[in-house]
Protein backbone atom coordinates (compact mmCIF):
# COMPACT_ATOMS: atom_id res chain seq x y z
CA UNK A 1 0.00 0.00 0.00
CA UNK A 2 0.92 3.72 -1.12
CA UNK A 3 2.68 6.10 1.72
CA UNK A 4 1.13 9.15 2.34
CA UNK A 5 2.86 12.58 2.91
CA UNK A 6 0.18 15.67 3.58
CA UNK A 7 -2.53 14.14 2.32
CA UNK A 8 -0.87 13.32 -1.18
CA UNK A 9 0.23 9.94 -1.75
CA UNK A 10 3.47 9.49 -3.49
CA UNK A 11 5.43 5.89 -3.11
CA UNK A 12 4.87 4.24 -6.62
CA UNK A 13 5.25 7.56 -8.96
CA UNK A 14 8.65 8.54 -9.42
CA UNK A 15 9.65 12.03 -11.37
CA UNK A 16 10.36 12.27 -14.69
CA UNK A 17 13.80 11.26 -16.24
CA UNK A 18 15.39 14.20 -18.53
CA UNK A 19 17.74 11.95 -21.18
CA UNK A 20 21.12 13.38 -21.04
CA UNK A 21 20.86 15.96 -18.50
CA UNK A 22 24.02 16.79 -16.03
CA UNK A 23 24.22 14.80 -12.89
CA UNK A 24 25.76 15.04 -10.58
CA UNK A 25 25.87 19.39 -9.48
CA UNK A 26 27.74 20.90 -7.31
CA UNK A 27 25.90 23.58 -6.71
CA UNK A 28 24.55 25.54 -3.32
CA UNK A 29 20.79 24.59 -3.68
CA UNK A 30 22.16 20.55 -4.06
CA UNK A 31 19.96 19.85 -7.35
CA UNK A 32 19.55 16.17 -8.72
CA UNK A 33 20.83 17.20 -11.79
CA UNK A 34 20.52 20.08 -14.80
CA UNK A 35 19.21 20.61 -18.10
CA UNK A 36 21.50 22.15 -20.61
CA UNK A 37 20.56 23.82 -23.57
CA UNK A 38 21.70 21.59 -26.24
CA UNK A 39 18.59 19.74 -25.07
CA UNK A 40 15.80 22.23 -26.64
CA UNK A 41 14.85 20.76 -30.00
CA UNK A 42 12.96 23.37 -31.42
CA UNK A 43 11.98 24.81 -28.23
CA UNK A 44 10.98 21.42 -26.33
CA UNK A 45 12.67 19.26 -23.87
CA UNK A 46 12.41 16.03 -24.16
CA UNK A 47 11.07 14.08 -20.65
CA UNK A 48 11.03 10.00 -20.41
CA UNK A 49 8.28 9.16 -18.46
CA UNK A 50 8.33 5.20 -16.89
CA UNK A 51 4.99 3.44 -16.59
CA UNK A 52 3.75 3.89 -12.91
CA UNK A 53 2.40 0.90 -10.39
CA UNK A 54 -1.08 -0.86 -11.96
CA UNK A 55 -1.29 1.29 -15.55
CA UNK A 56 -4.17 1.56 -17.30
CA UNK A 57 -6.19 3.03 -20.18
CA UNK A 58 -7.42 6.64 -19.81
CA UNK A 59 -4.54 6.83 -17.13
CA UNK A 60 -2.96 10.42 -17.29
CA UNK A 61 0.04 11.43 -16.63
CA UNK A 62 0.73 15.78 -15.98
CA UNK A 63 3.95 17.58 -15.70
CA UNK A 64 4.26 20.44 -12.87
CA UNK A 65 6.71 23.02 -12.08
CA UNK A 66 7.57 24.96 -8.93
CA UNK A 67 4.96 23.88 -6.80
CA UNK A 68 2.11 24.75 -9.64
CA UNK A 69 -1.00 22.29 -9.87
CA UNK A 70 -1.66 23.29 -13.69
CA UNK A 71 0.14 20.74 -15.85
CA UNK A 72 2.47 22.35 -18.33
CA UNK A 73 2.77 19.03 -20.21
CA UNK A 74 0.42 16.07 -20.52
CA UNK A 75 -0.46 12.53 -21.81
CA UNK A 76 -3.64 10.12 -21.62
CA UNK A 77 -2.83 6.67 -21.77
CA UNK A 78 -4.31 5.00 -25.22
CA UNK A 79 -5.24 1.26 -25.60
CA UNK A 80 -2.45 -0.61 -26.34
CA UNK A 81 -0.08 1.75 -24.74
CA UNK A 82 -0.29 0.46 -20.76
CA UNK A 83 2.96 -0.34 -19.00
CA UNK A 84 5.34 1.38 -21.65
CA UNK A 85 7.86 4.29 -21.27
CA UNK A 86 6.55 6.96 -23.14
CA UNK A 87 8.23 10.54 -23.68
CA UNK A 88 6.54 14.16 -23.08
CA UNK A 89 7.26 17.55 -24.91
CA UNK A 90 7.48 19.87 -21.68
CA UNK A 91 8.03 24.02 -23.48
CA UNK A 92 11.64 25.25 -22.88
CA UNK A 93 9.83 28.75 -21.84
CA UNK A 94 8.10 27.01 -18.76
CA UNK A 95 11.63 26.23 -16.78
CA UNK A 96 13.00 29.69 -14.72
CA UNK A 97 16.29 30.78 -14.54
CA UNK A 98 17.51 28.62 -12.05
CA UNK A 99 16.35 26.00 -9.44
CA UNK A 100 13.25 24.21 -10.73
CA UNK A 101 10.81 21.67 -9.45
CA UNK A 102 9.62 19.34 -11.55
CA UNK A 103 6.46 16.52 -10.25
CA UNK A 104 4.93 14.26 -12.08
CA UNK A 105 1.19 13.52 -11.27
CA UNK A 106 -0.59 10.91 -12.31
CA UNK A 107 -4.71 10.16 -11.83
CA UNK A 108 -6.06 6.55 -12.14
CA UNK A 109 -9.62 7.17 -12.97
CA UNK A 110 -11.35 7.20 -10.77
CA UNK A 111 -8.95 7.50 -7.75
CA UNK A 112 -7.53 10.91 -6.67
CA UNK A 113 -4.63 11.68 -8.56
CA UNK A 114 -1.19 10.78 -7.03
CA UNK A 115 2.15 12.69 -7.14
CA UNK A 116 5.75 12.29 -7.06
CA UNK A 117 8.59 13.81 -5.07
CA UNK A 118 10.19 17.25 -6.81
CA UNK A 119 12.85 16.80 -8.66
CA UNK A 120 15.26 19.49 -8.31
CA UNK A 121 16.24 20.67 -11.58
CA UNK A 122 19.20 23.79 -12.61
CA UNK A 123 18.54 25.46 -15.72
CA UNK A 124 20.28 28.48 -16.93
CA UNK A 125 19.25 30.85 -19.36
CA UNK A 126 20.20 33.07 -20.92
CA UNK A 127 23.97 31.19 -21.49
CA UNK A 128 27.00 33.04 -20.26
CA UNK A 129 27.87 35.98 -22.09
CA UNK A 130 24.03 35.71 -23.73
CA UNK A 131 23.10 34.56 -27.19
CA UNK A 132 25.08 35.93 -29.41
CA UNK A 133 24.28 35.10 -33.05
CA UNK A 134 26.31 33.98 -36.04
CA UNK A 135 30.34 33.00 -35.29
CA UNK A 136 33.78 35.01 -35.25
CA UNK A 137 34.71 36.26 -31.33
CA UNK A 138 32.37 37.26 -29.09
CA UNK A 139 31.49 40.56 -28.19
CA UNK A 140 30.03 39.93 -24.52
CA UNK A 141 33.26 37.79 -23.28
CA UNK A 142 35.61 41.05 -22.38
CA UNK A 143 39.51 41.20 -21.74
CA UNK A 144 41.00 44.09 -20.18
CA UNK A 145 44.69 44.07 -19.89
CA UNK A 146 47.40 46.73 -18.19
CA UNK A 147 48.21 49.59 -20.39
CA UNK A 148 51.67 48.96 -19.33
CA UNK A 149 51.65 45.31 -20.81
CA UNK A 150 49.24 46.21 -24.22
CA UNK A 151 52.20 48.86 -24.69
CA UNK A 152 55.41 47.43 -23.60
CA UNK A 153 54.59 43.21 -23.80
CA UNK A 154 55.90 41.20 -21.01
CA UNK A 155 59.67 40.77 -20.09
CA UNK A 156 60.76 38.53 -17.46
CA UNK A 157 60.64 41.13 -14.75
CA UNK A 158 56.99 42.00 -15.31
CA UNK A 159 55.94 38.51 -15.72
CA UNK A 160 57.69 37.71 -12.04
CA UNK A 161 55.25 40.85 -10.66
CA UNK A 162 52.20 39.08 -11.92
CA UNK A 163 49.87 40.07 -14.80
CA UNK A 164 46.40 40.81 -13.81
CA UNK A 165 43.85 39.88 -16.28
CA UNK A 166 40.43 41.09 -16.11
CA UNK A 167 37.45 38.82 -17.14
CA UNK A 168 33.69 40.50 -17.48
CA UNK A 169 30.56 38.92 -19.36
CA UNK A 170 26.76 39.49 -18.74
CA UNK A 171 24.84 36.37 -17.11
CA UNK A 172 27.85 35.49 -14.93
CA UNK A 173 27.14 32.36 -12.16
CA UNK A 174 28.46 30.68 -8.95
CA UNK A 175 30.66 27.79 -11.07
CA UNK A 176 31.24 29.10 -13.56
CA UNK A 177 34.11 27.81 -15.65
CA UNK A 178 37.02 29.74 -17.50
CA UNK A 179 39.16 29.01 -19.86
CA UNK A 180 42.17 31.02 -20.62
CA UNK A 181 43.92 30.54 -23.36
CA UNK A 182 47.39 31.37 -23.32
CA UNK A 183 49.11 31.02 -26.74
CA UNK A 184 48.56 27.03 -27.86
CA UNK A 185 50.32 26.58 -24.04
CA UNK A 186 49.19 22.79 -23.68
CA UNK A 187 46.81 22.78 -20.99
CA UNK A 188 44.50 25.60 -21.06
CA UNK A 189 44.38 27.69 -17.65
CA UNK A 190 40.89 27.56 -16.12
CA UNK A 191 39.42 29.38 -13.25
CA UNK A 192 36.25 28.23 -11.72
CA UNK A 193 33.45 32.16 -10.45
CA UNK A 194 33.47 32.32 -7.04
CA UNK A 195 30.14 33.58 -5.28
CA UNK A 196 32.24 36.94 -4.84
CA UNK A 197 33.19 36.76 -8.48
CA UNK A 198 29.48 36.41 -9.38
CA UNK A 199 28.30 39.60 -7.15
CA UNK A 200 31.08 41.65 -8.47
CA UNK A 201 30.30 40.39 -12.22
CA UNK A 202 34.22 40.78 -13.11
CA UNK A 203 37.27 37.96 -12.46
CA UNK A 204 40.61 39.00 -12.09
CA UNK A 205 43.18 36.20 -12.96
CA UNK A 206 47.10 36.79 -12.05
CA UNK A 207 49.31 35.41 -15.15
CA UNK A 208 52.68 34.38 -13.72
CA UNK A 209 55.59 33.39 -15.40
CA UNK A 210 54.96 30.12 -15.72
CA UNK A 211 52.07 31.01 -17.87
CA UNK A 212 53.93 33.09 -20.34
CA UNK A 213 55.71 30.25 -21.63
CA UNK A 214 57.10 31.07 -24.86
CA UNK A 215 58.53 34.24 -26.16
CA UNK A 216 56.19 35.21 -28.86
CA UNK A 217 55.46 39.07 -30.51
CA UNK A 218 52.07 38.24 -31.39
CA UNK A 219 51.53 36.42 -28.01
CA UNK A 220 48.07 35.34 -28.52
CA UNK A 221 45.15 35.40 -25.28
CA UNK A 222 41.63 34.76 -25.27
CA UNK A 223 38.84 32.63 -23.02
CA UNK A 224 35.60 31.20 -23.14
CA UNK A 225 32.84 30.25 -20.25
CA UNK A 226 31.28 27.03 -19.49
CA UNK A 227 28.49 26.71 -16.40
CA UNK A 228 27.89 23.95 -14.20
CA UNK A 229 25.55 22.19 -16.88
CA UNK A 230 27.96 22.52 -19.61
CA UNK A 231 26.64 25.72 -21.45
CA UNK A 232 28.63 27.30 -22.87
CA UNK A 233 29.31 30.45 -24.06
CA UNK A 234 28.19 31.48 -27.66
CA UNK A 235 26.94 29.15 -28.75
CA UNK A 236 29.23 29.22 -31.97
CA UNK A 237 30.86 32.35 -30.93
CA UNK A 238 32.59 30.84 -27.89
CA UNK A 239 35.80 32.69 -27.74
CA UNK A 240 36.27 36.18 -26.76
CA UNK A 241 38.11 38.68 -29.01
CA UNK A 242 42.19 37.45 -29.10
CA UNK A 243 44.50 40.20 -27.31
CA UNK A 244 47.88 40.07 -28.71
CA UNK A 245 50.88 41.22 -27.02
CA UNK A 246 54.69 40.90 -27.00
CA UNK A 247 56.09 38.17 -24.63
CA UNK A 248 59.97 38.03 -24.02
CA UNK A 249 60.13 36.67 -20.90
CA UNK A 250 63.04 34.59 -22.47
CA UNK A 251 64.86 37.61 -24.22
CA UNK A 252 66.89 40.11 -22.37
CA UNK A 253 65.67 43.27 -23.16
CA UNK A 254 67.79 45.63 -25.47
CA UNK A 255 69.96 47.48 -24.27
CA UNK A 256 71.59 49.62 -27.50
CA UNK A 257 73.94 51.82 -26.46
CA UNK A 258 75.99 53.95 -28.45
CA UNK A 259 78.26 52.53 -31.00
CA UNK A 260 82.22 52.93 -31.31
CA UNK A 261 84.09 54.24 -33.96
CA UNK A 262 87.71 52.06 -33.87
CA UNK A 263 89.28 55.25 -35.67
CA UNK A 264 88.23 57.15 -32.99
CA UNK A 265 90.90 58.07 -30.25
CA UNK A 266 90.64 61.16 -28.90
CA UNK A 267 88.00 62.72 -26.52
CA UNK A 268 86.33 59.24 -25.23
CA UNK A 269 86.23 57.39 -28.56
CA UNK A 270 84.13 61.00 -29.71
CA UNK A 271 86.70 62.49 -32.47
CA UNK A 272 88.48 61.06 -35.52
CA UNK A 273 92.01 63.37 -35.80
CA UNK A 274 91.86 62.92 -39.91
CA UNK A 275 95.50 63.78 -40.48
CA UNK A 276 97.03 61.61 -37.59
CA UNK A 277 94.56 58.43 -37.28
CA UNK A 278 92.83 58.23 -40.76
CA UNK A 279 94.17 60.06 -43.44
CA UNK A 280 95.19 56.88 -44.99
CA UNK A 281 92.11 54.83 -43.92
CA UNK A 282 89.65 53.64 -46.77
CA UNK A 283 86.89 52.97 -43.96
CA UNK A 284 85.75 53.77 -40.63
CA UNK A 285 85.47 50.78 -38.66
CA UNK A 286 82.10 51.14 -36.67
CA UNK A 287 82.15 48.38 -33.57
CA UNK A 288 78.66 47.17 -32.57
CA UNK A 289 78.08 45.15 -29.11
CA UNK A 290 74.18 45.95 -26.93
CA UNK A 291 72.71 44.01 -24.07
CA UNK A 292 70.16 41.49 -25.46
CA UNK A 293 72.05 40.99 -28.38
CA UNK A 294 70.90 37.16 -29.96
CA UNK A 295 70.79 34.74 -32.96
CA UNK A 296 68.53 35.75 -35.91
CA UNK A 297 68.57 39.67 -35.21
CA UNK A 298 69.17 42.30 -38.37
CA UNK A 299 71.30 44.50 -37.74
CA UNK A 300 71.83 47.94 -39.42
CA UNK A 301 74.82 50.66 -39.12
CA UNK A 302 73.50 54.47 -39.77
CA UNK A 303 76.68 57.25 -40.51
CA UNK A 304 74.66 60.60 -40.82
CA UNK A 305 77.16 63.22 -41.86
CA UNK A 306 76.77 66.76 -42.16
CA UNK A 307 74.45 66.26 -45.49
CA UNK A 308 73.99 62.42 -46.38
CA UNK A 309 72.76 59.24 -44.12
CA UNK A 310 75.06 56.23 -45.41
CA UNK A 311 73.10 53.07 -44.25
CA UNK A 312 74.75 49.72 -44.60
CA UNK A 313 73.60 46.38 -45.54
CA UNK A 314 71.97 44.10 -42.87
CA UNK A 315 74.41 41.89 -40.77
CA UNK A 316 72.54 38.73 -39.01
CA UNK A 317 73.55 38.46 -35.32
CA UNK A 318 75.01 34.14 -35.87
CA UNK A 319 75.81 33.75 -31.88
CA UNK A 320 74.37 35.50 -29.20
CA UNK A 321 76.22 38.43 -28.11
CA UNK A 322 78.33 38.98 -31.01
CA UNK A 323 80.30 42.00 -32.01
CA UNK A 324 79.34 43.09 -35.41
CA UNK A 325 81.39 45.53 -37.46
CA UNK A 326 80.70 47.74 -40.43
CA UNK A 327 82.68 49.87 -42.58
CA UNK A 328 81.44 53.44 -43.57
CA UNK A 329 83.38 54.51 -46.70
CA UNK A 330 86.12 57.07 -46.79
CA UNK A 331 84.18 59.74 -48.14
CA UNK A 332 81.19 59.54 -46.01
CA UNK A 333 84.24 60.42 -43.15
CA UNK A 334 85.65 63.10 -45.81
CA UNK A 335 82.49 64.86 -46.36
CA UNK A 336 82.60 65.61 -42.88
CA UNK A 337 85.74 67.13 -42.34
CA UNK A 338 85.38 70.20 -39.70
CA UNK A 339 81.84 69.11 -38.83
CA UNK A 340 80.17 66.18 -36.85
CA UNK A 341 78.62 63.11 -37.84
CA UNK A 342 76.02 60.68 -35.88
CA UNK A 343 76.64 56.91 -35.54
CA UNK A 344 74.22 54.64 -34.56
CA UNK A 345 72.70 51.69 -35.74
CA UNK A 346 68.64 49.74 -35.56
CA UNK A 347 67.84 46.32 -34.59
CA UNK A 348 65.27 44.59 -36.34
CA UNK A 349 64.67 41.54 -34.05
CA UNK A 350 63.13 37.94 -35.73
CA UNK A 351 59.45 38.32 -36.68
CA UNK A 352 59.20 41.97 -36.75
CA UNK A 353 59.36 44.79 -39.38
CA UNK A 354 60.73 47.27 -36.52
CA UNK A 355 63.96 48.80 -36.86
CA UNK A 356 64.73 49.50 -33.13
CA UNK A 357 67.27 52.62 -32.62
CA UNK A 358 70.02 52.33 -30.67
CA UNK A 359 71.83 55.36 -28.95
CA UNK A 360 73.89 57.73 -30.98
CA UNK A 361 77.53 58.50 -31.10
CA UNK A 362 78.27 61.92 -31.49
CA UNK A 363 81.42 62.16 -33.72
CA UNK A 364 83.66 65.03 -35.33
CA UNK A 365 86.06 64.63 -37.64
CA UNK A 366 88.50 67.67 -37.31
CA UNK A 367 89.80 70.04 -39.87
CA UNK A 368 92.64 70.17 -42.08
CA UNK A 369 94.92 73.29 -42.70
CA UNK A 370 92.47 75.09 -45.38
CA UNK A 371 88.97 74.64 -45.39
CA UNK A 372 87.45 73.62 -48.43
CA UNK A 373 83.55 73.45 -49.33
CA UNK A 374 81.83 70.96 -51.99
CA UNK A 375 82.60 71.67 -55.47
CA UNK A 376 79.25 72.93 -57.95
CA UNK A 377 78.22 71.72 -61.35
CA UNK A 378 76.92 73.77 -63.82
CA UNK A 379 73.51 73.00 -65.26
CA UNK A 380 74.87 71.48 -68.56
CA UNK A 381 76.88 69.27 -65.99
CA UNK A 382 80.44 69.73 -68.10
CA UNK A 383 81.68 72.38 -65.80
CA UNK A 384 82.88 71.83 -62.02
CA UNK A 385 83.92 74.85 -60.38
CA UNK A 386 86.20 73.98 -57.09
CA UNK A 387 86.25 76.45 -54.39
CA UNK A 388 89.58 77.79 -51.83
CA UNK A 389 90.63 80.24 -49.33
CA UNK A 390 93.46 82.60 -49.86
CA UNK A 391 96.21 80.66 -50.16
CA UNK A 392 99.86 81.16 -48.34
CA UNK A 393 101.76 78.98 -51.11
CA UNK A 394 101.59 77.70 -54.68
CA UNK A 395 99.32 74.53 -54.74
CA UNK A 396 98.28 72.23 -57.28
CA UNK A 397 94.84 70.75 -57.65
CA UNK A 398 92.88 68.05 -58.62
CA UNK A 399 89.12 66.69 -59.13
CA UNK A 400 87.30 63.32 -58.62
CA UNK A 401 84.44 61.55 -59.70
CA UNK A 402 83.62 58.58 -57.57
CA UNK A 403 80.67 56.80 -59.61
CA UNK A 404 81.09 52.95 -61.77
CA UNK A 405 84.77 53.65 -61.42
CA UNK A 406 86.68 56.23 -59.52
CA UNK A 407 88.13 58.84 -62.09
CA UNK A 408 90.96 61.79 -60.67
CA UNK A 409 92.01 64.38 -63.41
CA UNK A 410 95.55 65.60 -63.93
CA UNK A 411 96.83 67.48 -61.23
CA UNK A 412 97.11 71.28 -61.77
CA UNK A 413 98.56 74.71 -60.74
CA UNK A 414 96.15 77.25 -59.50
CA UNK A 415 96.13 80.53 -61.30
CA UNK A 416 93.64 82.58 -59.92
CA UNK A 417 92.40 83.63 -56.62
CA UNK A 418 88.84 82.03 -54.62
CA UNK A 419 88.03 79.59 -57.84
CA UNK A 420 89.00 77.15 -60.34
CA UNK A 421 86.38 75.90 -63.26
CA UNK A 422 87.63 72.58 -63.90
CA UNK A 423 85.98 70.65 -67.56
CA UNK A 424 84.24 67.35 -66.72
CA UNK A 425 85.58 64.59 -69.01
CA UNK A 426 82.91 63.73 -71.47
CA UNK A 427 84.04 60.37 -70.99
CA UNK A 428 83.19 60.34 -67.18
CA UNK A 429 79.51 61.67 -67.88
CA UNK A 430 78.97 59.32 -70.27
CA UNK A 431 80.08 56.29 -68.04
CA UNK A 432 78.36 57.25 -65.39
CA UNK A 433 74.93 58.79 -67.28
CA UNK A 434 71.59 58.34 -65.27
CA UNK A 435 73.62 57.52 -62.42
CA UNK A 436 73.94 58.85 -58.53
CA UNK A 437 78.16 60.19 -58.19
CA UNK A 438 80.20 61.88 -55.79
CA UNK A 439 82.56 65.04 -57.04
CA UNK A 440 85.36 66.25 -54.68
CA UNK A 441 88.75 67.94 -55.16
CA UNK A 442 92.35 68.24 -53.39
CA UNK A 443 94.78 70.99 -53.04
CA UNK A 444 98.36 69.91 -52.55
CA UNK A 445 101.46 72.05 -52.00
CA UNK A 446 103.74 72.10 -54.29
CA UNK A 447 107.36 70.91 -52.68
CA UNK A 448 106.61 69.95 -49.21
CA UNK A 449 105.51 66.94 -47.66
CA UNK A 450 102.02 68.55 -46.39
CA UNK A 451 98.93 66.41 -46.13
CA UNK A 452 96.80 66.52 -49.25
CA UNK A 453 93.86 68.37 -48.11
CA UNK A 454 90.18 67.01 -49.13
CA UNK A 455 87.10 69.08 -50.09
CA UNK A 456 83.46 68.25 -48.73
CA UNK A 457 81.69 65.96 -51.86
CA UNK A 458 78.84 67.13 -54.30
CA UNK A 459 76.47 64.50 -54.75
CA UNK A 460 74.50 64.32 -57.93
CA UNK A 461 72.68 62.24 -60.57
CA UNK A 462 74.21 62.45 -63.85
Amino acid sequence: MADTKNGTRQSDIIPPKIPGWVSPIIHPDNPHGGIPLSLDQNGFITLRIDPWLNQNKDDKADVLLNGSNTADASKVIMAGEENKPFDLNLPTTKLANGINLMRLRVTRPPQQPETSLDLKILFHTPRPGSEVTGSGDNPNLIMTLPADVVANGVNADRASQGVDVKLQYIHMRLGDVITLYLDSKPGDKKHTVTAAEATAQQIVIRLTTADFWQDNPQFALRFRVTDVIGNSSGPNAIWSRTTLIDVHVKRVDLDLTAPKVLEAKDANGTVINFERDFYREDFATVEVAYTGSNTGQRVKAIFAGRNFRWISDVQTVNTPGQILTFKVPRLEVVDSIRSNAKVSYTVQLPGTTTDVPSKELDLRITAQKHALPEPTLNAAKTNLRIYYPTLEATYKYRIALHGVTTRYGDELYIGQANYTDVAVPSAWLTENRGKDVLFNYTLKRVGSTDPIIFSWCLRVTL
